[in-house]
């Protein structure tokens, strides 16, 4: 039933004992209960009802965290893909769930781990914040913009949601609530290093073990919200599910069937790993191709890709003229703000409307970009490099292409090279390579399986290289196009051309005639 109380009765319902099922009755937290009655029922399309501890109830009523309501999940993806409106929000709140799940289960299932209530309150917690550090658009904030303003970047949103954890938690007072479920700084630090790895101060210690907030013995934590050995982890699961729903692209991954199956257990000479039954091997790779199909149908959509340039290159413009209050009143620029907690939590994706509404004479060039998205007056894609293997940077491209132009018409600043990479998640290595599974058998010795011991069709190579090549000015794409093809033949390259007829992309039929029908060259012509 909704409590009447709550401001935002329409996200979240108080428990209702008869509508939770027995296996989510009872909660204990170390030498305390957790009523049912503090708990809240969140109705997610995805996973359905999921039931929050009050902890997580209070970091979610947060201003830093309600920002993550307008921030769009897949990015620039949403102009390609109307359906790919959902946020960062309701992500973070699948992945806490998924997280808080697939501890439990190892806790039920393993007793002798000795996992604890408090240690599945932080994996919970950890999933519940990964993304606190998200910026504008998502990944084009810190992938994008922030390496062409910022010299030398090294800031990632990982990093960036460590720092506003600890500004959401000093900011809302939360340090009593954390102590009235035993959470101190140690469990804190843990909480960080699951979202970002181990912490520069833990360095320091120089021991083999390079984590602070939990001990060798419970290393199968770290690897269930951000998996660095192999990269299965919960964050994966929730966002196949999740931008496949909203997509309209099938999900052949089953995590709850893959939870299913797993158990801890110490491979040699290692420590101990969160492991799978074989059978589920063929599952896995089914995971990691749903990443690769998610982002060479989705996330690298080229129309995404060429809203993503227009974007970047309008915030670009826009940085030096754009204030946001920040702490102590400071003024900060948009890229600024990484620095500054208190501005970044007004960062949002708005920060589109903001430029493209501005009266400051100097945003124009920026708002012009922005209006030619809303009126679909997009970059387009001129050829794709299908293997990358030129021998020079990317940056160098537009200025080989516009050598090609004896009218001199077409300028360097007028074509863009991007360069693509699609892979599984660990460049252009198997993950599965690093992965342990176990047998029926035996099933407490973990053992590598071989890719040709799983199936003959499956792929030998794991990641894709591809640049992007696009034409900026709609009116000089003819042009920016031959002067591009002129250039791929001139390097015997192998290329897609994205604008122009192209021979001999397809195959070549003899001409003449067999059983009476003639047969011809066959064009196809790329839009």
């Amino acid at each position: 039933m909704k409590n009447e109380n709550d401001d935002d009765s329409d996200m979240y319902e108080e428990y209702d004992d008869a509508s939770v099922p027995s296996s989510q009755e009872s909660l204990r937290f170390e030498n305390f209960d957790v009523g049912l009655d503090e708990c809240k029922v969140f109705n997610d399309p995805i996973h359905g009802h999921i039931l929050l501890h009050p902890l997580l109830v209070k970091i979610i009523d947060t201003p830093q965290f309600q920002r993550l309501r307008s921030v769009k999940q897949l990015g620039a993806t949403y102009f390609v893909y109307p359906g790919g409106s959902h946020n960062r929000f309701e992500h973070c709140i699948g992945v806490s769930y998924l997280a808080e799940k697939l501890t439990r289960m190892l806790q039920n299932k393993q007793k002798n781990l000795n996992i604890t209530e408090k240690d599945i309150l932080c994996v919970a917690m950890a999933g519940l914040c990964h993304d606190l550090g998200h910026g504008p658009f998502s990944h084009l904030f810190d992938g994008m913009f922030l390496p062409q303003v910022v010299k030398d970047c090294t800031w990632h949103h990982e990093k960036g949601s460590c720092v506003m954890l600890e500004h959401l938690i000093e900011e809302n007072n939360l340090r009593p609530h954390l102590a009235k479920y035993d959470i101190d700084d140690d469990d804190v630090i843990f909480v960080k290093e699951m979202i970002a790895g181990p912490l520069e101060e833990s360095n320091l210690n120089g021991a083999s073990w390079p984590y602070l907030g939990r001990g060798e013995e419970k290393s199968f934590l770290y690897e269930i919200v951000s998996n660095e050995r192999n990269k299965v982890d919960v964050d994966k699961w929730d966002y196949f599910a999740r931008d496949c729903h909203h997509l309209g692209i099938r999900n052949s991954f089953d995590h709850n069937r893959f939870m299913q199956f797993i158990k801890v257990l110490r491979v040699e000479g290692e420590r101990l790993q969160i492991c799978a039954r074989d059978k589920e091997c063929f599952n896995l790779y089914e995971m990691f191709h749903t990443r690769s199909a998610l982002h060479k149908r989705a996330y690298r959509h080229k129309v995404a890709s060429a809203i993503e340039l227009m974007i970047t290159k309008a915030f670009v413009i826009a940085d030096p003229h754009i204030r946001i209050p920040g702490a102590n009143d400071k003024q900060c620029r948009m890229s600024e703000c990484i620095h500054d907690p208190v501005a970044f939590t007004k960062l949002n994706d708005n920060i589109f409307d903001i430029i493209l509404h501005s009266t400051v004479l100097e945003m124009k060039p920026a708002q012009e970009i922005l209006k030619r998205i809303q009126k679909r007056e997009l970059y387009k894609c001129i050829g794709v490099i299908r293997q990358a293997t030129l021998d020079m940077k990317t940056s160098e491209i537009p200025t080989k292409i516009v050598e090609f132009d004896d009218s001199n018409i077409l300028k360097e600043e007028d074509v863009i090279a991007k360069s693509i990479k699609i892979n599984y998640g660990m460049r252009d290595q198997n993950p599965i390579d690093s992965f342990r599974f176990f047998s029926k058998a035996n099933p407490t010795k973990p053992y590598h399986m071989r890719r040709d011991d799983v199936s003959n069709m499956l792929p030998s190579i794991f990641e894709d290289q591809e640049i992007e090549v696009y034409c900026i000015d709609n009116s000089k794409m003819d042009l920016a196009s031959k002067c591009f093809q002129n250039w791929s033949d001139a390097s015997e390259l192998k290329v897609t051309h994205g604008h122009m007829s192209c021979d001999r992309l397809t195959p070549m039929k003899r001409s003449g005639t067999k059983s009476g029908i003639e047969i011809t060259k066959k064009k196809k012509l790329y839009i």
